[in-house]
């Protein structure tokens, strides 16, 4: 069994960055011994600064300082340095694990790119996870329910996670993957029509913000679905009916199924390389 105590992330981008810093910054500490390996000399120093990790300086030393190994770049670099990551192992070494975070390569094509050396296993977080509030899915197919268990460990210091089929990763890359976007864009969309009603930024943003977390605490906290709770907050010729009246007329619903559909088909492209 691969120790988890100890793991190497390739890359320091805006998910390897959340990654790292969510690690850290748990009580937990789990896992006790990062290294980082990215090409941005300046990024990967702010964040030795910042958190408790080991920067390295090269993909063989990273490759090396651990049995667990995070790829946190994007597809396409991936596909570019994977013979350099295949050629840093000898032929006989013990497989190690390959936890990827990357939206679109699959598990079998991944493992082939990188010659059977590594046991992959595919996860889709998001960006949320910097502050404890991330939503990562693990493919579970093929893998063993000790493995699983200890990449679900790994993520549950920085938020929930929820197993899944691979098959299903295109799908969550789509809804949870890129969900934030659709949140931020929606929050400023809120803030904007303040401003526009009115409003000075700061009370606005306040308000706005506010009203959301207010909103998915009803819903964490109770069984009815967001479809009762919004015909609890419309009454018959109120305020909050004409507003429901132009979401409706202007297909909300739709708008955003489309998006997450478009991530998903963007997901299954970069899959195909």
């Amino acid at each position: 069994m691969p120790d988890f105590n100890k793991i190497s992330i390739l890359g320091c981008g805006n998910m390897g960055a959340a990654l790292i810093r969510g690690a850290a910054a748990s009580e937990d500490r789990l896992p006790t011994d990062v290294f980082v390996y990215d090409t941005n000399k300046d990024s990967l120093a702010v964040l030795a600064d910042e958190c408790k990790i080991t920067p390295v300086n090269s993909l063989d030393a990273l490759l090396n300082a651990s049995e667990v190994v995070v790829s946190a770049v994007k597809p396409q670099i991936f596909l570019q340095i994977a013979p350099d990551i295949a050629k840093c192992l000898t032929k006989g070494s013990a497989k190690k694990i390959l936890i990827s975070i990357m939206a679109g390569l699959t598990v079998s094509k991944i493992e082939s790119l990188l010659e059977g050396k590594f046991e992959v296993v595919r996860t889709m977080p998001n960006l949320p996870l910097s502050v404890f509030e991330g939503a990562t899915a693990i493919a579970t197919d093929g893998h063993s329910g000790e493995i699983i268990s200890c990449v679900e460990n790994f993520f549950r210091v920085t938020g929930k996670t929820s197993r899944v089929q691979e098959s299903l990763l295109d799908a969550v890359t789509g809804l949870s993957g890129s969900g934030p976007m659709y949140v931020f864009e929606f929050v400023d969309g809120l803030i904007s029509a303040g401003c526009q009603s009115g409003l000075n930024l700061d009370v606005s943003k306040n308000l706005a913000m506010q009203t959301i977390k207010g909103a998915l605490a009803l819903l964490e906290q109770g069984t009815d679905s967001p479809g009762d709770w919004t015909k609890k907050v419309c009454s018959p010729g109120g305020t909050t009916l004409a507003g429901l009246a132009v979401l409706e007329n202007e297909k909300f619903k739709p708008i955003l199924v489309k998006a997450v559909k478009a991530a998903v088909a963007r997901s299954q492209e970069l899959g195909k390389g």
